[in-house]
């Protein structure tokens, strides 16, 4: 199926649609950059700045913004799919205190960079709230916050808020509890991609669409357009295709794809956010162990989503899969759950898409200098931000102005290589029943499922 046809989401709907003609002929350059989502135009944009001499180019197998840049759920957080505890372990403890700091910084430097560049993306920094809605998930998020302390991080970071100061935030149904940080932001991720797209082409970078990287050789990739094969010679080649990494033959075990699914409600009337009150826009989440989020948009709807997924053999990505009425349906009636004030809302949009995975669920920047390869990724949907920050972090690597930001506990992180199938299937759809299964004996029990918990831990990290 062609990249038009494949689903679009609500963002997809209300931002440009960007139509970059496929590259002709063989060409060289500085530096060539693989996809045009977040991680490849924010990389171009900061080595526009690091090192202006360079001629960069982006190859993307679509359009810009096609894949989870332009399908997420509008988040842009300081969080990571690592904790501080994975970090210190790689690392340090005060290496993984100032990467929490970094990240910290980068809401703000995002938002300044959309103020100084007029982009009109629905930018609201209200922070992010957690809630608690039985005894497990309460236990789980005091937890959380304790982890933080350790780390000397107090209620600039992350607080505990009442049930009752939590429900006048935002009322979630049996809340009993919830935390709240101030870093992060909702946005509309298909309007920043616009923003960035402008920039890019203002600072004289190539975009190329549907033209798809097969190869990555040694200073050359090789990628298929709708007129055949063509060539392109670089001394830097960026790999910033996340969940799509698995079809380039020499990484295909590198990122897995794992999909997450979304639906949006019509605007909703005055008299149902009175109910829910949402007055800020913060974020939203809850503490299940199946990962929910959500936002309030800019127009007023409510953009949900969720995970539950199976991943699909051999790490395939395909237009049928970005429709699961099973998945969706779940994610509907959890929404409904939280907020019963939506129910008789029309859903208007449902969509989903892939996120990379890697092995050890850790984000990793990479850079080798004698065979020009960078790398970057495994968001595991946390990238907005930290697609950001990752591609600072490369731009001044590959322009070796030793900047603190290139001593950061992600860089040069290698995580290790998936199985090979079946086992790669198999496991990986194992442990992805494993937080259906502790939600489920959590809302029973009243206490979380360590033990199931700590099972999937040992996979997973």
């Amino acid at each position: 199926m062609p990249f038009s046809a494949w689903p679009s989401s609500l963002w997809e709907e209300t931002s440009l649609d960007h139509n970059f003609n496929h590259i002709t002929s063989d060409l060289d350059c500085d530096v060539c950059i693989i996809g045009a989502g977040f991680s490849g135009l924010w990389t171009a944009i900061h080595l526009s700045s690091v090192a202006p001499e360079k001629k960069i180019v982006i190859l993307e197998a679509a359009q810009p913004g096609f894949g989870a840049s332009g399908r997420n759920g509008g988040w842009c957080s300081a969080f990571l799919p690592m904790s501080l505890d994975s970090i210190a372990k790689n690392s340090s403890r005060n290496s993984a205190i100032a990467m929490q700091f970094a990240m910290n910084q980068t809401i703000s430097d995002i938002g300044l960079f959309i103020k100084n560049n007029q982009v009109n993306c629905g930018w609201v920094a209200g922070g992010t709230l957690q809630s608690a809605t039985n005894p497990a998930h309460l236990s789980r998020l005091q937890a959380n916050v304790s982890h933080y302390r350790q780390y000397g991080f107090g209620d600039e970071q992350i607080s505990l808020l009442s049930a009752e100061v939590a429900s006048r935030r935002i009322n979630a149904c049996n809340t009993l509890g919830a935390t709240y940080s101030p870093h992060c932001a909702a946005l509309h991720p298909g309007q920043l991609i616009d923003g960035l797209v402008k920039h890019c082409i203002s600072n004289g970078v190539l975009i190329f669409g549907n033209t798809r990287v097969t190869s990555i050789e040694s200073r050359q990739v090789f990628a298929e357009t709708p007129d055949g094969r063509v060539r392109v010679g670089a001394a830097q080649i960026v790999r910033a295709t996340e969940g799509y990494t698995s079809a380039i033959k020499q990484s295909h075990r590198e990122i897995v794809p794992l999909y997450s699914y979304m639906l949006a409600t019509e605007p909703l009337p005055d008299h149902v956010w009175e109910s829910i009150g949402w007055e800020q826009r913060e974020t939203f989440a809850d503490a299940r162990n199946m990962i929910i989020y959500a936002q309030r948009t800019a127009d007023n709807r409510i953009a949900f989503g969720g995970r539950g997924a199976p991943y699909r053999f051999g790490s395939a990505v395909k237009s049928k899969f970005d429709q699961d009425s099973d998945v969706h349906q779940k994610i509907a009636l959890t929404m409904h759950k939280l907020f019963p004030a939506s129910k008789d809302a029309i859903i208007t949009h449902r969509w989903g898409g892939p996120l990379g995975v890697a092995r050890d669920w850790f984000t990793g920047v990479t850079f080798d200098r004698d065979s020009g390869l960078a790398t970057m990724g495994s968001y595991v949907g946390d990238g907005v931000a930290a697609s950001y920050l990752a591609a600072k972090t490369l731009a001044h690597l590959i322009a070796e102005t030793s900047e603190p930001v290139t001593r950061l506990p992600w860089t040069q992180h290698v995580s290790p290589k998936w199985e090979r199938e079946p086992f790669r299937w198999m496991g990986i759809n194992a442990l992805l029943k494993i937080p259906e299964i502790a939600d489920a004996r959590e809302m029973r029990a009243g206490r979380p499922s360590s033990l199931l918990l700590r099972f999937m831990r040992k996979f997973t990290k």
